[in-house]
């Protein structure tokens, strides 16, 4: 057999091997570490008429399709904080979230002898916990966006402002991407603006 002969087997035995090697790789999204992961199915999100008392912070907008909801969602009601803590405390409770601590931004100001600062002004810190596993496992620096904020304040009409910061703001510093998580986070802003919603339009 010539040197070409032998060069032209070795060559094709080559090609067979690595075309074999290419065959058999797969891509798999799945988490070896967990049985019960499974990649997210594509969410439609049905667009509702929009709230005319509805406004949103969003400096940096994304994809107009994927950006539903601003990162600051703020909804103006005339209605008395007392009122609107009962229903959001009720209205979260509903849905599962948990109110881990409240803050009275107001109160403690006045403690400090500020008269000229905005009223009813509260800072409700919330989470799901059962739901906070699948977010910080991969991900501990996140713990700083968990719990999520929903707030309150009087405005300088002196009407009751309802917000929160949207919590899936926390995919921008995902060090380690995981789709899990990014579901759940961007499920969390559609259910925290429902309540919002469902509170203001009472």
């Amino acid at each position: 057999m010539s040197k070409r002969s032998v060069l032209f087997v070795l060559l094709a035995g080559f090609s067979l091997m690595l075309s074999g090697c290419i065959t058999a790789m797969e891509w798999s999204t799945r988490d070896e570490d967990d049985d019960e992961y499974y990649p997210p199915k594509n969410v439609i999100v049905e667009k509702k008429e929009k709230n005319k008392n509805a406004k949103g912070y969003n400096p940096e907008l994304a994809d107009e399709e994927e950006e539903e909801i601003p990162d600051i969602y703020e909804v103006t009601v005339d209605m008395s904080y007392k009122e609107a803590d009962l229903l959001l405390r009720s209205a979260l409770e509903e849905a599962n979230f948990k109110i881990i601590k409240v803050s009275h931004v107001t109160k403690g100001m006045k403690e400090q002898g500020r008269t000229d600062f905005w009223e009813d002004m509260n800072i409700y810190l919330v989470c799901k916990l059962s739901d906070g596993y699948f977010v910080l496992r991969h991900n501990p620096q996140l713990v700083g966006f968990c719990p999520y904020r929903i707030y309150t304040y009087k405005n300088k009409d002196g009407l009751l402002v309802v917000g929160m910061v949207k919590p899936s703001i926390a995919v921008r510093y995902m060090g380690n991407p995981d789709m899990k998580a990014i579901e759940i986070l961007k499920k969390h802003d559609i259910q925290l603006k429902n309540i919002i919603d469902e509170i203001t339009s009472k």
